[in-house]
Parts: structure tokens; sequence; C-alpha cells
């Protein structure tokens, strides 16, 4: 297999469930726009990034088997007998081509298989060996190959060359008569240092080895042990390592019902941190790093207010971001002389925040499939997948005691990063924060979203079962047993102060915590009402008294916007006024009801009130001042994905494929400009002449066309002439459709 001319040949001999198992092994195949034809298909599958996309989703001895079909082709065996494959790894290997082949990574002939052209070179480092001795030897020019092959007793030529090193019978006659230090070192090397530094190939004993062959130098002017030399001197019983069976990992049993409960828990806490967090970010943008990362002290700090953990405010932080609850804000470049002001991240003011159960799906799928990367490959996405992915092969409320890691990266050990247990731990722990596992066994939510269907129904259960009202008590406490749900976590904190979480969730009320609602606009009745709302019983008499009391003397003393003026009785201001803890604030009578202030507005408020008051804030025309208002409503709204967007069937896709075409027309360069111009009597403006020039260059156009019904708006891309239709990719429809030229308006 050659080309992508090869693959389209064996794709079009296949069977619907044949190729249904392909695309199934390719997802990327089928992303929008859906492949028209066979050929597309066979140039997507024979890609560079759909070929390093579907290796690095192959288990270990998967990946085993492919080296070993690549060593067969370093060595000149192209196509690769199979049975030359499993002697090399000393196994039978035929049901691991044949899930290779599934996924199009090779194509089998009778006895021997076939790679891709991307495929073909591999990298051999992990068995100890190098590069084929074909590749070592251009590099030495045809002067140095002519004095080898003299040495060697070989008429001169690279085909003579490499078909002596590749007799494994002959290398080794040669090796016994080397001298004794420089079989040492050859064998040394052989058994998996391909590659040395150091080694002087002439006027030494070592000088043998590069003389005949055994060690070739490289442009860098190191020593290279070609493939076929280090398979030889290992001998010819030697295998490649091999390990088909999977670890073995113990388990225990969690029980359905508290991993459950524990999730649903979890979810609840995960909805109020981030309903807490985007509360704050209202108030007051949240800073960032000045790489327009979220910083430690920054989680730190919000955890402090929030009562959270800081990984939890790590994780509704950058998950709210990623969604789009919250924004980036790039202030502008300072001028010279001025400090930066770092990026912030602020709510959207145009977006109306989700329900509960709506805003949980949008974290969970955005978790579970972030945004494609401009950095290659997603390797946290793709761990925390196949980690839930293994779990859920468990029964449910089973979870693994030990060696998921290893487990894991048996699965996937293609993975590009140094640090495989590092990204499981992160997963384990970000999914239990979400409620995907719990306890370390899979939940209801984390099936739902490895099935792709049923996960509306499951979250909106999950939130249903959150508390609604709380337990007051005389004590000034109000307890909820169980998951507040964000309503009622919001209404306690906004009065009282959060002290305990856990299966259940304390706050206590102070006069404080009650003064700050007050300083916030909220009324005695509102208040009152609001409280007695939520709580499943009567409220309390002493909370009831707190609140009265606090609300009688709020506003005792008023702070003016004047830099700044105390207004008040008589008896209150003189009482202020000789009040030693408020000497910093200047405080100077200059009526019986009215005390000047050297501080403005707001650190006289926060003085008096650290001193045991409870003023107001009033502006200078003497009305108060409340925090600061929504803007105008918000518009922007969530939804959820339609039922028709979910994975696409491979089987329907199989079907409609070998039904069409193998291959179709190309649209040339001007060709849609030509055709379109008959449709305007041969004169196409500017702008039209633009828009035929971006939708032959791939870039989707906004068009008019005349439906039965009326005009209507399309964005369409992909287009294909066929005569006076036009087929294209409609984005809105997430469909082909077929056009009439003469219905084409092009504005």
């Amino acid at each position: 297999m050659t080309t992508a001319d090869d693959l389209l040949g064996r794709l079009a001999a296949l069977d619907r469930d044949g190729l249904a198992k392909v695309l199934a092994h390719r997802p990327d195949v089928l992303h929008e726009p859906w492949p028209r034809r066979l050929d597309v298909v066979a140039a997507r599958l024979a890609s560079a990034e759909s070929l390093d996309e579907a290796v690095l989703g192959l288990s270990l001895p998967e990946v085993q088997v492919l080296r070993a079909v690549q060593l067969c082709y370093a060595l000149g065996l192209r196509p690769a007998p199979v049975a030359e494959v499993g002697k090399l790894l000393g196994s039978s290997v035929e049901s691991y081509v044949d899930d290779l082949a599934e996924r199009a990574l090779l194509w089998r002939d009778d006895e021997r298989v076939s790679l891709p052209d991307a495929l073909r070179r591999g990298d051999f480092h992990a068995e100890g060996l190098g590069q084929p001795v074909s590749d070592l030897l251009v590099e030495l020019g045809r002067g140095r190959m002519a004095q080898l092959s003299q040495a060697l007793g070989l008429p001169e030529g690279l085909k003579e060359l490499v078909h002596f090193f590749r007799d494994g019978d002959r290398v080794r006659e040669l090796f016994r008569t080397a001298p004794e230090p420089t079989r040492k070192l050859l064998r040394d090397m052989a058994d998996g240092v391909p590659e040395a530094e150091g080694v002087l190939p002439f006027h030494t004993e070592e000088g043998w080895a590069f003389e005949h062959g055994f060690l070739i130098s490289t442009y860098y002017g190191s020593a290279a042990m070609p493939i076929e030399v280090s398979l030889a001197l290992r001998g010819p019983d030697h295998q490649l390592p091999f390990t088909p069976d999977e670890p073995e990992c113990p388990v225990r049993h969690v029980g359905i019902e508290s991993a459950e409960a524990t999730s649903s828990a979890a979810a609840l806490r995960l909805l109020d941190r981030v309903s807490a967090v985007l509360d704050l970010a209202a108030a007051e943008p949240l800073p960032l790093l000045k790489d327009g990362t979220i910083g430690a002290r920054l989680v730190k700090k919000v955890a402090k207010d929030t009562g959270a953990t800081p990984a939890e405010i790590e994780l509704a932080i950058d998950l709210a971001a990623q969604t789009g609850l919250l924004l980036a804000d790039e202030p502008p470049a300072p001028r010279r002389g001025q400090k930066a002001v770092p990026p912030t991240l602020a709510p959207d003011p145009d977006l109306v925040r989700p329900a509960p159960a709506l805003l949980y799906r949008l974290l969970l799928t955005t978790w579970w499939d972030p945004a494609p990367s401009d950095l290659g490959a997603d390797v946290g996405g793709l761990v925390r997948r196949l980690v839930v992915r293994l779990l859920a092969r468990l029964d449910p409320g089973t979870a693994i005691v030990d060696g998921l890691e290893r487990l894991a990266e048996w699965h996937a050990p293609m993975l590009p990063t140094e640090d495989f247990a590092g990204h499981v731990q992160d997963a384990l722990e970000a999914a239990e924060l979400l409620g995907v596992l719990a306890h370390g066994a899979v939940t209801s939510v984390g099936r739902a979203l490895l099935d792709g269907g049923g996960l509306v129904e499951v979250t909106d259960g999950l939130v249903a079962r959150a508390r609604t009202t709380a337990l007051f008590g005389t004590d000034l406490t109000a307890i909820v047993p169980g998951s507040p749900d964000a309503r009622l976590a919001a209404s306690l904190d906004r009065v009282a102060d959060r002290e305990a979480q856990g299966t259940a969730t304390s706050w206590r009320f102070s006069p404080a915590s009650v003064r700050r609602a007050f300083d916030q606009g909220a009324t005695t009745d509102g208040l009152l009402g609001e409280l007695r709302a939520l709580a499943a019983g009567e409220l309390p008499q002493p909370l009831v008294y707190l609140v009265n009391d606090v609300a009688r003397r709020h506003g005792e003393a008023q702070v003016l916007d004047v830099a700044s003026v105390v207004v008040g009785e008589p008896a209150v201001l003189a009482e202020l006024a000789a009040h030693r803890k408020l000497a910093r604030l200047g405080l100077r009578a200059v009526a019986p009801t009215v005390l000047t202030s050297t501080v403005d507005a707001a650190g006289t408020l926060e003085a008096l009130r650290e001193a045991g008051y409870s003023p107001t804030h009033h502006a200078a025309d003497g009305s108060i001042v409340l925090p600061a208002r929504e803007p105008a409503s918000p518009t922007v709204t969530f939804q959820d994905p339609e039922p028709n967007h979910g994975p696409p069937d491979p089987r329907e896709h199989a079907e409609r494929l070998l039904a069409a075409p193998s291959s179709g027309p190309t649209l040339l360069r001007g060709q849609l400009a030509r055709a379109m111009s008959d449709r305007y009597a041969g004169r196409l403006t500017p702008k039209q002449q633009q828009l035929c020039w971006q939708l032959e260059a791939g870039i989707p156009a906004d068009i008019g066309y005349q439906e039965d019904d009326g005009p209507v708006r399309l964005v369409i891309a992909y287009p294909e002439l066929d005569g006076e239709v036009l087929d294209v990719w409609s984005l809105g429809d997430h469909a082909y459709r077929r056009l009439e030229l003469a219905k084409i308006d092009l504005g």
C-alpha cells in the first residue's frame, strides 16, 4: 500500500461490516463534513495526522506487532511475512495483525502484510536497535563503501554490502575473527546501545569494527551499529519484547449506592463552587498571570473565601473558562513607563447562567471532550477517557485497588508524555470532583459519558436530588443534610458564614453576616421571607431576633461620599468623635448631626464596622448606595446538543459510502465562477467573484437560496459542481445539500 489510491481499492473491496469496523476504529475520518465517497475516506485514512491519532490508541502488544512489521521492512522484507513477524516476537500474531488491519494501519494479502508509506520507517530505540545498514552505508560515500567491500571480499556496490549484513550466519562468522576487546565492545553495543560516542574508528583495536562495517561513523561523529549487526550478534533465536497479557489489578467493591450518593454530592458541590467563582468574578474580575494562566495565589485566595479546596477551585475556574462562562480580558499594551495590567477573567455579561442540570452537563462534556489544541495531542484528555473506559469494564460499584497506572500505560504506550502516572492521577482526582468516579468506581454519570446517550436523564436526576431546604437551629445555625442546590447555598452564603461540609453542610449566623446581607440591599421583611422559604420548618426565634436587631441598628450612622461625611444622631456622633480607635479618621463635628472624615467613604465604612458600628453607605444626595446591580439582562443561552448531533454511526456511513461512486469530480479553479456567471448573464460583481473563489478555496460562505416556501440564508462549504446543481456541505444543517444554480443568490 503506497498511496491513497491503493487504499481506495482495498476499501472498495470491503463489505459493509468490514468498512464499518475501519470507520469505528478511525472515528476522525467521519468528522464533519462527512466524507462523500470512499476516495475521501482513503485520503483521510492515509493522512499523517489520522495515522498518528490511530497509533496513539494502540495497546502495547499491537504496538509491538506494528514495530515488528516495521523492522521487517527495515530488513528488506516488503511486504512483511506474517510468519517472520511472529518469529521476531516468539508468538502467534494473527489476531493482532487482523486488529491492525481493521484500523487500516496495515493490509494483509494472504500471509504477507503491507504498511502505509507514513508508517514504513520506525524508531526501534525501545528494542535497543538503531538504523538499517542501507541508511548508514549511504552516509559513507562511494569511496568508503569501496574500501568496505574490499575488506569484506565483496564486489563493489551497495546491494552486495546490504545482502552480506542481512545474512546473520556470515556476520557471526566474521565476528569470530575480531580481536577480543572489539568483540566485547560489539557485544555490549548489540545488547541495547545502537550508537555510542568516543569510539575511535582507526589505528586502534576498535578500528576493526569500522573497517568491517560492524560500526559505521555518522555525520555527527558517533559510532552506529546497524540493525542487522545487532540482531546477528544477539543470535538467531533472539526475540523482541512481546507483552500480550494486560497487567492484572486487584479490585474491591465499594457499593453502588455509596458510589452514586458520593457522585451526587460531588456534582452538587462542584456546581456550588462554579457558582461561587462566577459570583466573585462578577463582583471583581479574577486577575491572571502574565501568561494568561491561573495563579496558585489566586486559587488559594478564592478557596479560602468560598470554603473550598484549591483543587475544587482550580477545576471550577478552568472549566468555567473553557465553557465560556468566564471570559479573559486582555488589557491593551501599556505605554512607556507604565506598569502592565494583568489579564482578568470575568463572566460574559450577555450570557444567561445555565440552570444547574444544564450547567453540570456543560462542565462534564467540556472536561470529557475539550476543544482541540494547536499544541499537538491532548494527552490529558486521552488519559481521562482511557481511565474511565478501563474502570467501566468492571461491575458497577467496583474499583481497582492498585496498578491502574500500569494497566492504562499497557493500553496506550504511545502517548507522548514522560509522566504517565501523573496524568492518570490528575484524571482520577478531576473525575472524583466531577462525580464521574466515586471511591474509584465509575458512576452512572461516567457510564453515560462513555455511551454517548442518556446523559440528560442521568444529570437531571442527579441534580434533582439536591436539598432545597435547610434545618435552622436555635443556636443560630443552618444545616443541610446532604448536598444543597446552588440556589440554597447562594442564599445562605449571603446571610451566614459556611462552617463545615461533607455529608452535611452547616452555616452560622452572626451580626456581621446578617449585616452583610443588609449591606447588599436586603430588607427585613424580604430577608425573613427568604429564610422562611428555605426553612424545613419554622424559623427559630433567636434568628428572627438577630435579623430584627441588626435591621434596627443598620443605618445608625451614615457615611457620605464627600471624602467623607458621617451623619447621625448627636449622641452617636459624639461617641464616634471620642472613640480612640477612630482617631485615624480625623473626625470633626461640623454640626450636631454631621462629622467630617479625612478618609474616603470606603475607608470610613470599614473603620466604623471594625469598631462595632453598623453604618450605611449613602451618595452625596443622601440616597443609599447599594452594590453594583446587574447590567442589562443577558440574552445568550446555552443549549444541550441536539439529539442528531451525537457520534456518527459507522454502519450507516459504511452503507452510504459503498452505495456511492468511489470517486468524483474535482472543482477546478475558476469553474464555479464561470458556472455562476451564467446565472447573472455573464456579469459577476467583485464581491460575487470573491465568494466563488472563497468556496473553491474551502472557506465557508454565506449565500441566499430560494426554497419552495421562500428565501433562506445558508452557510455552505466544500462545493462540487454536478451540471446545474451545486453539491455543498451546509454548516447549519450538518449535512450535504444539492442546490440548483438558478436558485442561488450570491448577493
